[in-house]
């Protein structure tokens, strides 16, 4: 991969976060400038990680793009969603869906009749 020439940009800051930044500076034993960089990056990753999380919500795409999408792995992704108390919106209807059919054909345990159940409260 060719190595592509940095941009500079810049910014202002008031005086209290001017001295914030020089005090994690210190602190960190890195240059402002570092910090600067390490904080955008930082926001920058949170940031898709918000995107995705949310066109994963709407039904825009499923749980593996949205976590490439976010640069992250598909269990760091499942993790903010299960932190978050959101499931796939249509997949789990599709799942329950599945699992009614399987039941019906193949037959299936309480347990099974259960977390059906409890999936379909879960879901209304």
């Amino acid at each position: 991969m060719p190595k592509s020439n940095p941009i500079t940009k810049s910014i202002r800051l008031n005086p209290d976060e001017n001295n914030f930044l020089k005090q994690i500076s210190r602190e960190k034993g890195l240059s402002e400038a570092a910090v600067l960089k390490e904080f955008v990056r930082q926001g920058m990753a949170k940031y898709k990680l918000e995107r995705a999380i949310v066109a994963y919500e709407r039904g825009e795409t499923d749980l593996s793009a949205a976590a490439k999408y976010a640069g992250v792995s598909i269990y760091h992704m499942m993790s903010e969603l299960q932190k978050r108390d959101i499931s796939p919106p249509a997949a789990t209807e599709k799942f329950i869906l599945g699992l009614k059919t399987l039941l019906e054909t193949f037959g299936g345990s309480d347990a099974l009749q259960r977390t059906i159940a409890e999936l379909e409260e879960r879901t209304t």
